[in-house]
């Protein structure tokens, strides 16, 4: 489950630093751009969404952030996020079951978001040891003595993820900026739907905006979600009594914002990498 390039606010880039402000480095405008490389990258280019994760740790290293607090900031980060939109997508089932009782998307969305629920606790779990635990095991198991390197920087791994989870208040800031950043993406598709014509309450905005990303989330594998968002938004559409051409409408709206704004962003993220690489290469 996540947002697209500009599904989140700048706000959301915040609850990211929250999680490294302890830290001397990483700085806001480091984690705006982490998270524009990440966000870009996970819906525009063809491997996953993973990749995005990994280059936008990437971009944290590059900005003078250990790569282990790089990479425990980055799982802290995509997981209050996670538990953010799963409480968004509740709200918006609670939504529905009022405003459409009857509906054929209440049955599969409980039983996504009840999965959902326990796997986030199981990430959690896993942050908390037994998952990194588990790879020092075979990292040593595969490669022998050469696989000690590996477990070394697990262990560094490890030793940031309990620093950052012994930060409660931290932790819950951040997933509030998070749900604060969903509810706007509910705000914008208000504004969006008002600006087509279409009367449409704040809080049927939200629900649409919450059953969208719940539908979506099951096309997570689908670079770009291609086609998925126009169906979705028209099938929501129809429960508030919204034309499918303007459903249609908002949607095309949206991937040209995403587009707008994503495709600079790999453009510019490009041109620094292979500044890097040159650089490396003469200094070699």
């Amino acid at each position: 489950m996540r947002a697209g390039p500009a599904g989140h606010s700048a706000r959301a880039r915040g609850s990211w630093r929250i999680l490294l402000r302890s830290r001397q480095k990483g700085s806001y405008w480091l984690c705006v751009w982490g998270r524009a490389v990440r966000d870009a990258t996970g819906e525009f280019l063809p491997f996953s969404q993973v990749g995005g994760y990994v280059l936008g740790a990437r971009v944290m290293t590059l900005g003078g952030v250990a790569t282990a607090d790089a990479v425990a900031s980055t799982l802290g980060d995509i997981t209050t996020e996670f538990l953010a939109q799963l409480v968004f997508v509740g709200v918006g089932l609670v939504i529905l079951s009022n405003k459409v009782p009857g509906s054929e998307l209440l049955m599969p969305v409980s039983i996504g978001l009840a999965v959902a629920m326990f796997l986030g606790v199981g990430l959690i779990v896993a942050q908390r040891g037994s998952g990194t635990k588990l790879f020092k095991a075979l990292a040593t198991r595969i490669a022998g003595t050469t696989g000690q390197s590996a477990a070394d920087h697990a262990e560094k791994l490890q030793s940031s993820l309990n620093g950052m989870y012994t930060q409660h208040h931290r932790l819950a800031w951040a997933a509030f900026v998070h749900f604060l950043c969903w509810i706007g993406t509910g705000t914008a598709s208000y504004i969006g739907f008002h600006a087509l014509g279409v009367d449409l309450s704040w809080i049927d905005a939200v629900c649409i905006e919450a059953m969208l990303h719940a539908i979506m989330a099951l096309a997570f594998f689908i670079p770009g979600r291609v086609g998925i968002q126009e169906v979705a938004y028209t099938l929501l559409g129809g429960l508030f009594g919204i034309p499918p051409d303007i459903a249609l409408s908002l949607s095309l709206l949206r991937r040209a914002r995403d587009f707008v704004i994503a495709v600079p962003v790999l453009i510019v993220w490009q041109g620094l990498e292979a500044r890097k690489l040159k650089l490396n290469m003469n200094a070699g």
